[in-house]
């Protein structure tokens, strides 16, 4: 086993794979059906001639930069692994400051911080699922109405949340167009919450190959300027929040002054701000009506 993952960590490397090492790990534990620890308490073994040959298939798609995840079938979000395929977003480490910040809001929501609810947070953009059901695990008053333009990525977000019985009956999935299919006298939420597609079109050609000739592009592409969804989004959210709800969206790290400007400009929001990232660039955008 050793000296498969060092012939193929170097085969990564040389065709330029940033990752290839935890590469070549990910992908032989896969093939082997095993977690990648298991591939060190068993270093030493050799690689069955019928899972090498699965292996170099995995190689091959890895090489075309097909990335991990897809090939998997699986992504970890906030320690929970969610089921993935080329109609969802590959989860992203940075949304889960999208999260956080959900969660932080919540603790300001008069008689919401423990309960007994219900409260009502609507997720526009539900992709694989994750942030509706990592939410829906974290506030067991919460009812969670989400919502996605494709019907494959609904599919998918489907398939998870019956890996999570403990929380499936309280997230309801739909396909729309943003909030086209809510009512829009009676459909009221405390928290809205959503990760747009927010990259500007001209720019599409300078993501990384794993990104912009695998991942949906339904799900990137923000428009000409990157803030097309987000000013949909951020001109229709008042009408569907209650008194002092919030709207908490992730945005690119160059729309900082972009978006909060947009909030601004309706006169429906009483409080706006932008938080940052680890990395200390703009992230989210929190505006209570």
């Amino acid at each position: 086993m050793r000296s498969v993952l060092e012939w193929t960590t170097d085969f990564f490397a040389q065709r330029g794979l940033a990752s290839a090492r935890l590469d070549a790990e990910i992908l032989l534990a896969h093939a082997l059906g095993r977690d990648r620890l298991a591939l060190y308490l068993r270093y030493e073994e050799t690689v069955p001639n019928a899972v090498l040959r699965a292996y170099r298939g995995l190689i091959q798609r890895r090489v075309r930069h097909e990335p991990i995840a897809y090939i998997t079938g699986r992504r970890e979000f906030y320690s929970i692994s969610f089921s993935v395929d080329p109609s969802v977003l590959i989860p992203r480490p940075e949304t889960e400051h999208l999260v956080e910040h959900v969660l932080r809001r919540v603790q300001h929501l008069p008689g919401q911080s423990t309960g007994p609810g219900p409260l009502r947070i609507l997720e526009i953009g539900t992709g694989s699922g994750n942030v509706s059901i990592l939410l829906a695990k974290q506030l067991p008053q919460a009812h969670i109405v989400s919502m996605d333009v494709s019907l494959p990525a609904i599919s998918v977000a489907v398939k998870n949340r019956k890996e999570h019985p403990d929380c499936s009956e309280r997230i309801r999935f739909f396909q729309g167009d943003l909030f086209d299919a809510l009512h829009p006298q009676r459909a009221r939420f405390h928290v809205i919450v959503s990760n747009p597609p927010y990259v500007a079109t001209d720019a599409w050609g300078n993501l990384a190959p794993e990104v912009r000739d695998f991942e949906p592009r339904v799900a990137l592409d923000g428009g000409a300027r990157g803030t097309e969804i987000l000013y949909r989004i951020v001109h229709g959210a008042p009408d569907h929040l209650l008194p002092g709800g919030a709207l908490i969206v992730e945005i690119g790290h160059d729309q900082g002054e972009a978006v909060p400007g947009m909030a601004q400009h309706t006169g429906r929001y009483g409080e706006i701000s932008v938080l940052d990232d680890y990395a200390g660039k703009p992230r989210v955008l929190v505006a209570i009506t």
